[in-house]
């Protein structure tokens, strides 16, 4: 019983705290980080690793980066590996869930972005709903640090993901445009 008034109050939270895009109280967002950490500690069944992060309305333009990003909702070691966040870039030391996107019914997609002391991508990332095998991936933000010469900002629609790649190394600013068809299984098909 305590699990069904859980997850019932939950989702009420993300849906009030999603519609409108109004800010969350320090209590809520506590709540929620600390489910993040740790979903079993509260709940007797199998847990949506996912049903704490906050959906997203489309278009969303994502330019996350080191000035942006407040390193709120690191991700635990468990849901780490239950995500197989690993298996996508072993190269980083923090993790953190950003927002989700409903794009079709089998596919639950999420926003994480990957942290390292100089650089931190960004990922959209799509999974099955059942038991969160990873289908896809694709990069839709990066930031570094170090030369401050490379960024890029993703812009996530119903059906495609517009990434643009900016790059200052040179005297000319050489900019790259990927586009990706977002496909109902969860395939993203560069175009």
């Amino acid at each position: 019983m305590h699990f069904k008034l859980l997850s019932i109050t939950l989702s009420l939270i993300c849906l009030i705290s999603c519609s409108g895009n109004e800010s969350t109280t320090d209590s809520e967002a506590k709540e929620r980080a600390e489910l993040l950490k740790d979903p079993e500690s509260t709940q007797k069944t199998k847990p949506d690793l996912l049903a704490t992060i906050p959906f997203i309305k489309l278009p969303v333009v994502d330019s996350t980066n080191f000035d942006n990003c407040n390193g709120e909702n690191k991700l635990s070691e468990k849901i780490i590996s239950k995500l197989k966040l690993r298996s996508i870039d072993s190269n980083y030391e923090n993790f953190h869930a950003r927002y989700r996107i409903a794009l079709s019914t089998p596919v639950d997609m999420i926003v994480i972005t990957l942290a390292a002391e100089y650089e931190m991508k960004t990922y959209l990332i799509s999974y099955t709903k059942e038991d969160y095998q990873v289908i896809d991936k694709v990069m839709i933000s990066y930031d570094e640090i170090a030369e401050s010469a490379f960024y890029s900002v993703g812009k996530i629609t119903a059906n495609e993901v517009v990434v643009t790649n900016y790059n200052y190394m040179g005297e000319e600013p050489v900019i790259d445009v990927k586009k990706y068809r977002i496909e109902k299984t969860g395939k993203f098909i560069e175009k």
